[in-house]
């Protein structure tokens, strides 16, 4: 039984390592040089960077990647971070400078600090939907895709429903209402709060709803880590898993087109790269997986029309840099500038980490959200200017954060959506997924097509590094039920029976 795979993302390769070590054929197909995509670490110069995300998170007891080290038989580099270690600092436009600690009995001392006790029930309401939800949440089927998930989201929702006992109403309303119901009315806690979950629901606080708010606040409680070597640590980990299980990875091979017959997926035809540059080639299999986004799969299938990117998804302009270790002042790894102009989240290299760059110097990526429409249409001189402008803008931005950047700096590069459309193959270079306005934005990964799956940010549980291997856990298992050929496993009932 033969499984193609297309995009080696962490989505793809969680599900291609959990089908290939339950005995399928398994061929990864990946355009770009190395693994990860938009989670991925690039070589430039003798420094590694991190080509977009730089959070991660999943470590903790019964966590994704403690179950996927236990069901893989593999140890993810990462070193954890520990309780009251400094996570995040938050810039606010007033000066002051707001600590994000791991452990929830340090953030709320934290909070205290910053913002006084008015604060506090605001963090006692997100706590306790932060983990009544992670009861629930670990691989939780939703939209199900199929009758034995509908089935398994009955067996799972009904016990936790009666457990939830007074808190449900609650928590079915705060399904559909924003989490600024919740926030008190300061100011600068507001700013805060719209600093986080900008990165972490790619929308406001008047619009994310508040269930997947409160989610997202808890990820310093949640197994925070750092992975030595950059975060595309973790799909290079998991394609040797690939490997390692008679599984392939097949860097530069573009997929260019899916067969449909007799309403299956048949084949996909393939352009080669390296030195079999113009060639192509046809690969069949019996299951597909497209770690892409719709309108980046449809464009495959001759009979759907491309959807475009949502006209509230993001595009990102991101500065990677190297500058001397002397110039860092201590503090946590990533700081965000919530001041006046563009709001920046800047994740700096761990300085114990000899992968990232010699003894001496700091790696950071410092990146902001924008539009994807001002990239569209331009020519080149046009697009050369704008790249200028915003690259003297962050840099702008950034010497807030680190002063003497500018002057210091050993090395800069600019990236915009236009890089990631040409590096990852996103339509128009979008990234970060849906901003979470409602629950049901994020769909289930099944298409039109039975052997045809979708893993990702875009589907649920949506995006993030965590998220996105949740997802490629459950199109493994919804696969292997399907083919019977091991005993169907599901994260959900993991979860549970843990």
């Amino acid at each position: 039984m033969h499984a193609v795979v297309i995009g080696a993302g962490v989505g793809g390769l969680t599900t291609a390592a959990l089908l290939a070590q339950a005995g399928l054929e398994v061929t990864v197909l990946e355009h770009h040089t190395y693994p990860g995509g938009c989670a991925g670490t690039f070589w430039h110069r003798g420094f590694r960077f991190d080509a977009g995300a730089t959070l991660l998170a999943g470590f903790e007891e019964g966590g994704v990647f403690r179950r996927l080290e236990q069901r893989l038989g593999v140890r993810f580099p990462v070193r954890l971070l520990p309780p009251g270690e400094p996570l995040m600092e938050v810039w606010l436009p007033d000066g002051r400078v707001v600590v994000r600690p791991v452990g929830r009995e340090e953030e709320l001392r934290a909070q205290r600090a910053a913002f006084g006790s008015k604060v506090l029930p605001f963090w006692r309401w997100q706590a306790e939907r932060a983990q009544a939800l992670w009861a629930l949440a670990p691989g939780l089927p939703f939209p199900p895709a199929d009758l034995r998930e509908g089935l398994l989201l009955l067996g799972r929702g009904l016990p936790w429903a009666l457990d939830q006992g007074r808190q449900l109403p609650g928590l079915l309303t705060d399904l559909v209402r924003p989490i600024r119901i919740h926030t008190p009315p300061d100011p600068g806690f507001r700013r805060f709060l719209e600093a986080q979950l900008l990165i972490a629901s790619q929308s406001d606080i008047a619009h994310t709803y508040a269930l997947f708010g409160a989610a997202a606040l808890d990820l310093p409680h949640r197994g925070p880590a750092v992975p030595l070597g950059g975060m595309g640590a973790i799909a290079e980990t998991l394609a040797q898993v690939v490997q390692r299980y008679g599984g392939r990875v097949l860097y530069r091979h573009r997929a260019e087109r899916l067969w449909v017959e007799g309403g299956r997926v048949r084949a996909v035809d393939v352009a080669l790269g390296g030195r079999r540059r113009g060639e192509r080639e046809t690969f069949r299999a019996e299951v597909f997986v497209a770690n892409l986004t719709p309108g980046d799969l449809w464009a495959l299938l001759p009979q759907k029309r491309p959807s475009p990117p949502p006209p509230d998804g993001w595009g990102a302009f991101v500065l990677h840099a190297v500058v001397p270790a002397s110039l860092v002042p201590p503090g946590a790894l990533y700081r965000q500038w919530a001041g006046e102009g563009e709001w920046v989240f800047l994740s700096l290299a761990d300085p114990h980490d000899p992968l990232r760059s010699p003894e001496g110097q700091r790696v950071l990526s410092a990146s902001v959200h924008t539009p994807l429409a001002e990239w569209q249409g331009l020519d080149r001189e046009a697009y050369r200017a704008k790249k200028q402008a915003w690259q003297a803008r962050v840099e702008g931005q950034v010497e807030r954060l680190l002063p003497g950047f500018r002057e210091a700096a050993q090395l800069v590069l600019g990236a915009t959506p236009q890089t990631y459309r040409f590096y990852t193959r996103r339509q128009a270079g979008w990234v970060g997924g849906y901003p979470q306005v409602h629950p049901w934005r994020t769909s289930s990964p099944r298409t039109p097509y039975p052997n045809l799956w979708r893993v990702g940010e875009t589907i649920f549980p949506g995006q993030s590094v965590p998220a996105v291997a949740l997802g490629g856990e459950r199109v493994a298992a919804l696969i292997l039920a399907r083919l019977g050929l091991a005993a169907p496993f599901h994260p959900a009932l993991e979860a549970k029976e843990g």
